[in-house]
């Protein structure tokens, strides 16, 4: 049984060489580590300003439902305003 398990160890090991030094070619030939830090920075400030463009959108956002809230609340006050006007007797005591 042991011996069995062994073959069929080293089977998937065989199998399994040739993929692994495929994906190690695909990944490309080694690059400059210098190279590769200034485009992780050159991406990091990219990263900084994306974050800064959404912290300015969010900003907008909250000045923007606020805004929406006085101006619902301003109608709120004329419809309330407007329904009192309907209700008081027009003519001012002609009669």
């Amino acid at each position: 049984m042991k011996g069995m398990l062994s073959g069929l160890v080293w089977c998937v090991l065989a199998l399994a060489a040739p993929v692994r030094a495929a994906d190690v070619q695909a990944a490309g030939p080694v690059r400059d580590p210098k190279q590769v830090d200034r485009e992780i920075a050159t991406q990091a400030v990219k990263v900084k300003e994306l974050q800064n463009g959404v912290e300015r959108e969010e900003s907008r956002t909250h000045q923007n439902d606020a805004k929406l809230k006085q101006q619902d609340q301003a109608i709120a006050d004329l419809q309330q305003q407007l329904r009192s006007l309907k209700g008081t007797p027009q003519g001012g005591g002609h009669l």
